[in-house]
């Protein structure tokens, strides 16, 4: 049985797109993810790095110009050090622009204090923050006049337009217990990451626990879990990949944050993905970190999801 109680159900493959990729390599990338069988397509959130990295909310609205059916969205996206306001027009531009496909991965972003800093946004009070944003944006989206009075932010007045003509889900992110009860509190979805799927089920019940806290019921939340992943066709490829990019941007190798990963061959992608799906999560994002991102792409379609699929167990046989 899954964590949610329920037959444990292959989970759909959430593409993250690389911080950079050039147009000629990245979109047919994009198009062979989608037309492969992943089940979404992601951009991340990060402002000051030593590695080009694209501005998130420009590469979203690009991606919904690229895509014609997936769902996109942001995995994640830092909401406490933007202006809420603004952010909520932008997500809003981008469903009106997808056609309502779009989901919002909100969290904090990361222990990244330069950031919160250039904002102009307090470190010590950011989970304050994004609960009173997620709250100004869902108003925002509901339609109306908004007036907002909250302990870190106010507005008078406000209303957005066009208004989104369905609802854009809220998937909460990140890996701790406060994040767990946001998630709970106000999540769509709940989104961790460097969590392994053997502490899967544990933190779901703190997810429950506060959903149910909050008059929610746990099973409307939809399960997913973040990866940071690498893929090769033998042995030590994908770990060759992989271990540098994390300690460029980490700070520890591989060995130390492999609980944190899903790399390897084809083979031991299934497997891990597998035991996610064992362990609830109805969808696996994977940061892909690559030096070839068609041909990473393209052995996910085609080793990866087909033996998912036909994976017996996850079909709850």
């Amino acid at each position: 049985m899954s964590a949610s109680g329920s037959t444990p159900q292959s989970p759909a493959w959430g593409l993250v797109l690389p911080p950079a990729v050039a147009p000629a390599r990245l979109w047919p990338s994009v198009a062979a993810a989608e037309e492969g069988g992943a089940g979404s397509i992601w951009v991340t959130d990060r402002t000051v790095s030593d590695m080009p990295w694209l501005e998130t909310m420009t590469f979203l609205g690009a991606l919904a110009a690229r895509t014609a059916r997936l769902p996109i969205g942001t995995s994640i996206f830092a909401l406490a050090r933007r202006n809420p306001v603004l952010t909520a027009h932008a997500f809003a531009t981008a469903q009106f622009l997808s056609g309502g496909r779009v989901i919002a991965g909100i969290g904090l972003g990361g222990d990244r204090p330069a950031e919160y800093t250039l904002a102009g946004a307090a470190l010590d009070r950011r989970g304050r923050i994004t609960d009173e944003h997620i709250d100004v944006m869902r108003q925002l989206w509901a339609g109306g006049t908004v007036d907002y009075a909250g302990e870190e932010y106010s507005c008078a007045g406000v209303q957005l337009c066009p208004q989104p003509e369905t609802r854009i889900p809220i998937w909460v992110g990140g890996q701790s217990p406060a994040s767990f009860a946001r998630a709970g509190r106000s999540g769509d979805g709940w989104l961790p990451a460097f969590l392994p799927p053997e502490g899967y089920g544990a933190a779901w019940a703190h997810v429950c626990e506060s959903a149910v806290a909050a008059g929610r019921d746990p099973g409307a939340i939809t399960r997913a879990v973040y990866c940071l992943a690498a893929i090769g066709r033998k042995d030590g490829d994908a770990e060759a990949v992989l271990d540098p990019f994390l300690r460029r941007v980490f700070g520890a190798p591989l060995e130390q944050l492999s609980f944190a990963c899903l790399y390897g061959t084809p083979g031991r992608w299934v497997d891990q993905m597998g035991r996610f799906g064992a362990a609830g999560a109805q969808h696996v994002l994977t940061f892909l970190v690559t030096a070839d991102l068609p041909s990473d792409v393209d052995l996910i379609v085609n080793e990866v999801l087909p033996q998912l699929a036909g994976t017996p167990v996850l079909a709850g046989a």
